[in-house]
């Protein structure tokens, strides 16, 4: 029986403009890993943290209480213990706490010999979200869990349906070294919304998936449009405007907030686009005094896996 597993789990795109807690991506090789290795200490604990500051306490660390909630589940007391290379900024909105929760139950449930299929998985994930954010929507969790795009029904048992990705489509991240906080950031968002916004919002869901299964770029560059969230948002995420006012006068697909912020997204539907706007708004940050990691990923990217 295998004793140590190494496991990479991505950083995620939540919210997709439209997609309000239901759609998201998984990110192309950025993520956090962790080595998680038996031991014969009853229960899972946090060995070791590299990298970004994440709390050790197991009742308070996102990995643990998701291994732990697992292991409640199948009633076994095989213990663990986790090393996490925390390479995920916390409050970065780019699924830090998913990530680590995420691998902690893949991983742990590969050196238990698979007992549960992975979509069994999420719900056990998310109790480990729930650490960071009690209201924690699965759509960050089931990105990095499926990898791809993915609409989750965060309601009926967590739901989970992968849709397809067109190819030659590339999202260019922004990712400022600051952080804001999930349940912060839903402050400010209003507690009610009026039918016809609801309406739009709906239809702008409907026309993106449409557009994925049809490869429709001009559909999708319609219907990618957030009138939910993201104006309240815009003003507390750094170069947002900036950002998008530059990403509407090249044409780009959409660019919007990742989850809660403060990275921010832009889809393109070629690399070399992709390449010529990082590089533009790279100059934006650094013009700014904004320090800050960007990406270029694909939108059909790995979940979670063992390395």
């Amino acid at each position: 029986m295998i004793q140590q597993i190494r496991i990479f789990s991505p950083a995620t795109v939540s919210n997709i403009c439209c997609g309000f807690d239901v759609l998201g991506f998984a990110i192309d090789n950025f993520g956090d890993e962790l080595i998680i290795s038996k031991s014969n200490k009853e229960g899972v604990f946090i060995k070791k943290i590299n990298g970004y500051s994440v709390p050790n306490d197991r009742k308070k660390n996102t990995a643990s209480v998701a291994g732990q909630a697992l292991l409640d589940y199948l009633e076994i007391s095989q213990g663990f213990e986790i090393e996490i290379n925390k390479n995920i900024k916390p409050g970065s909105g780019i699924g830090s706490s998913a990530a680590s929760a995420v691998a902690a139950v893949y991983g742990i449930n590969k050196l238990l010999d698979n007992p549960l299929k992975k979509e069994e998985l999420l719900k056990f994930a998310m109790q480990g979200e729930f650490v960071s954010s009690k209201t924690a929507p699965a759509d960050n969790v089931a990105s990095a869990l499926f990898g791809g795009i993915i609409l989750v029904n965060n309601r009926e048992n967590y739901k989970v349906i992968k849709l397809p990705v067109p190819k030659n489509l590339f999202a260019i991240v922004h990712h400022p070294l600051i952080e804001i906080k999930t349940s912060e950031s839903r402050v400010v968002l209003p507690k009610s919304i009026e039918l016809s916004i609801a309406s739009d919002q709906l239809g702008a869901v409907g026309g993106f998936i449409h557009s994925l299964h049809t490869q429709d770029f001009d559909l999708m560059r319609i219907s990618l449009k957030d009138y939910l969230v993201e104006k309240y948002r815009a003003d507390y995420v750094p170069v947002f405007n900036q950002i998008k006012s530059l990403a509407e006068i090249n044409n780009t697909i959409c660019c919007s907030i990742s989850g809660s912020g403060p990275s921010i997204f832009t889809l393109v539907n070629t690399n070399e686009e992709a390449q010529r706007l990082k590089l533009l708004f790279d100059r934006v940050y650094k013009s700014n005094n904004l320090e800050f990691n960007s990406y270029i990923t694909p939108l059909n990217s790995k979940g979670v896996h063992v390395v």
